[in-house]
């Protein structure tokens, strides 16, 4: 059988002119067999050369010329060859995509922390409870069962730190009765117990919901990146993350106050209202916008939620929930991506998540060990 290079010889001599009648006859024959039998076989990289070689004959041929039986079927036949190759090549493409994705898929984050102790004792938590109590004995999971390996902490107050790796979540309570959710790549800092405190004083790196039990005497802060969160008889959400631009406070329910501290010229209170939303920037100045509560507790409740939201700040979310590195192809311009809208449970895998935004986007990934490239 004549080698694929031989068959684009012939076809460029057709083209020209200079075939012999044996080799008329032979392409004949081979237009014949090739029209029953399409040559689907090919490699990705063997579509593209046929294309542009195919494409360079056609283009070339004279404007004016009078096709022979032969020369209208072959050109048919070329036209045929680059429609199945571009389709073939984006088929392909897509299966390689999807092959990709799903060989080396990734599972959704999951319960799992660390307590560190005020001697810097650190703690690995079950993952079979989605979080731990803190009572007069000390800590103890939210199923009643005890935490066996940190013992009792009886005695004098100590500070705790509750930690949640990337793709991991875990609540707490805290020893007032106020609930937070830690989401992934989170921490927070408490005191083990507030009596005798003038104040209930947390720290928060990353991401939590606070349901806060108000006690107008004994005042709760939440210190966080650049500025002071009081409740005011509330529940909240703190965006805080370091690599995202924005601190963002969001209001669900009843009255709070945040204070920048960044801003020391023009030091700044802002009380919110439900469903509004305060963001803090590097400079310390505050805005203030209405947002929906949905989205923004969209984590809280297994859901990514995404309301006209850009690329970069949603492969950030994705990032810390998979426990992955994100990376962009060389020329890949994020700015002029699509925003995206939608909704995709956290429970789904990577792959899941990642053809979605793939449908509604236009831009593709590729999955290698922990690492998600973004590609055109």
């Amino acid at each position: 059988m004549m080698q694929k290079e031989e068959i684009n010889e012939l076809l460029q001599k057709k083209q020209a002119g200079n075939c012999t009648p044996e080799e008329i006859n032979f392409l004949e024959s081979w237009y014949a067999q090739w029209n029953k039998d399409l040559p689907l076989g090919l490699t990705e990289e063997e579509l593209l050369e046929d294309l542009f070689i195919i494409k360079k004959m056609t283009s070339t041929l004279p404007a004016e010329r009078k096709f022979s039986t032969l020369s209208q079927k072959l050109l048919i036949a070329a036209s045929l060859l680059v429609m199945i190759s571009v389709g073939l090549y984006f088929y392909l493409h897509s299966q390689r995509t999807d092959y990709n994705l799903a060989l080396h898929d990734i599972q959704p984050g999951s319960n799992k922390a660390t307590v560190t102790l005020a001697n810097g004792q650190k703690f690995d938590l079950k993952n079979l409870t989605s979080g731990v109590v803190v009572d007069k004995s000390g800590l103890e999971y939210n199923d009643g069962t005890d935490i066996s390996e940190i013992g009792s902490m009886k005695g004098a107050t100590q500070q705790l730190v509750l930690s949640t790796p990337k793709g991991g979540q875990y609540q707490i309570t805290l020893s007032d009765g106020t609930r937070v959710w830690l989401n992934a790549a989170s921490s927070l800092k408490f005191l083990s117990s507030f009596a005798g405190q003038k104040e209930r004083r947390v720290e928060l790196t990353g991401e939590a919901y606070f349901e806060v039990i108000h006690n107008a005497k004994q005042p709760f802060r939440v210190i966080s990146t650049g500025q002071i969160a009081e409740d005011l008889g509330t529940s909240f959400n703190i965006n805080c993350y370091t690599d995202e631009p924005l601190s963002k406070t969001t209001l669900v329910e009843g009255s709070m106050q945040i204070q920048s501290l960044k801003n020391t010229q023009n030091v700044k209170t802002v009380v919110l209202k439900p469903s509004q939303q305060v963001s803090i920037d590097a400079e310390g100045t505050i805005t203030s916008r209405l947002v929906n509560t949905a989205e923004t507790l969209g984590w809280k409740n297994d859901n990514f939620i995404f309301d006209g939201e850009n690329l970069n700040s949603s492969m950030l979310k994705i990032a810390r929930w998979y426990n992955v590195d994100v990376v962009y192809e060389p020329g890949l311009k994020v700015a002029s991506t699509p925003v995206l809208d939608g909704l995709v449970s956290r429970k789904s895998k990577l792959s899941e998540v990642l053809k979605w935004i793939e449908t509604v986007s236009g831009v593709r990934f590729k999955i290698e060990g922990r690492r998600v490239t973004v590609m055109q």
